[in-house]
């Protein structure tokens, strides 16, 4: 991460984050730069006319302000193999994220040895439903492979087709037996630790 350019999509879940994480391609960033980067020249923008339908709708959905972005990001959640009972309130229909739960977007531009990323913070925990659907399947996680999408959904003729933006296949996951991130030098709370160990010395 931050090697290259970044779309992240952070899941905060009532017992921890789940990040996924992919490259944007080269021809989305100037409209990412456009919608968040002060000053950015947007008179020599990439024109949209000589885009593909779906290339054109992430273009737009790039420049978009965080309102427009809600009413436009679905999940499409699939359950590939596991109990019917999951499958039930998985359901496996798409769904516009923003009319279910919190999203807030962040931005970073690129700096220096650092590539700039875009950040889809879904607020799970806030949402009454989406725990619902959290506690059914966290019981069975370990034999549970799910297919997770992410598309934008094409509002214009000019939009469609639609096409997958990004997707991820979670198989056997145990997020309660899962081991910690590993610490690393400019991790926080390792620094933080490092200096309370050494002020009780």
């Amino acid at each position: 991460m931050r090697e290259k350019p970044t779309f992240i999509i952070n899941f905060r879940l009532p017992w921890g984050l789940f990040l996924a994480y992919f490259e944007i391609p080269e021809r989305f960033i100037p409209f990412v730069r456009a919608a968040h980067e002060e000053g950015f020249d947007k008179s020599n923008l990439p024109s949209l006319d000589t885009m593909s339908p779906s290339d054109r709708c992430v273009a737009r959905f790039c420049q978009d302000p965080p309102s427009e972005k809600n009413k436009k990001l679905k999940i499409v959640p699939v359950v590939v193999e596991g109990p019917w009972v999951v499958k039930s309130v998985v359901g496996g229909k798409p769904a516009i994220i923003g009319n279910k739960l919190p999203v807030n977007y962040h931005y970073s531009p690129a700096s220096e040895k650092k590539a700039l990323y875009l950040e889809a913070d879904l607020d799970i925990v806030a949402s009454s439903a989406a725990r619902g659907i959290l506690s059914v399947t966290r019981t069975y996680t370990q034999v549970l492979t799910i297919d997770l999408g992410f598309v934008v959904q094409g509002n214009t003729a000019d939009e469609l087709p639609e096409q997958m933006l990004v997707g991820a296949r979670l198989h056997g996951i145990d997020p309660i037996t899962a081991p910690p991130y590993p610490l690393c030098g400019d991790n926080l709370m390792h620094t933080i630790t490092d200096g309370d160990d050494s002020s009780d010395e």
